[in-house]
């Protein structure tokens, strides 16, 4: 191969400006491409305030006991763990709810936060609880932990909840921070 050595030095500079400039874009075009995009700010809200929103239906559903709304806003596998201990799925749960072993009366939300996540949703909440909780009189404040997915379609549902009671009379079957009892072969 032969190189012209008469070609002017000005457009030997500006053929070497072009290809550094298609280099160096090369270069940033690869570096965005293998990192994952982060979500706006705006999108990360707008999100979040759906999920409030979700949240609202489902405590609404609950003081009406309507389960026909519940059963939208929950997965196919869904579980839940009350405040006593009892673990339910989600036939068992719309069961509780049609029954009216569980009604509720009244439920207010004191505190709600919500984390985003790329496919979740976690919501920490607590809220005050007037109604019926296993067929007992309840009026007592919980803490609360939802954890929705976002199905195949997009739309948000209710993977699992569990609940934490934080104070209420001792006749609700719970009493509060007794341990678990030992075993003989443990020691203390």
């Amino acid at each position: 191969m032969h190189w012209r050595m008469d070609i002017p030095f000005r457009y030997t500079r500006a053929v070497a400006a072009v290809l550094c400039l298609l280099l160096c874009g090369s270069v940033v075009l690869n570096a965005c491409a293998d990192k994952p995009a982060k979500p706006k700010k705006e999108n990360r809200r707008a999100e979040s305030h759906q999920i409030e929103l979700l949240e609202q239906s489902w405590l609404q559903a609950l003081t009406k006991s309507d389960t026909t709304v519940l059963e939208k806003l929950m997965s196919d596998d869904f579980l839940a763990i009350s405040a006593n201990g009892t673990l339910s799925d989600k036939q068992q749960y719309l069961q509780r709810v049609t029954s009216g072993i569980n009604s509720f009366r009244s439920i207010d939300v004191m505190d709600i936060k919500v984390r985003m996540q790329p496919s979740a949703a976690v919501v920490v909440s607590q809220v005050r609880v007037l109604g019926q909780l296993d067929s007992h009189p309840v009026n007592a404040v919980f803490r609360y932990t939802k954890v929705y997915g976002r199905a195949a379609n997009g739309q948000w549902r209710v993977l699992n909840l569990e609940a934490t009671r934080v104070s209420g009379p001792d006749e609700m079957g719970m009493h509060r921070g007794t341990p678990l009892s030992m075993r003989p072969n443990q020691e203390h």
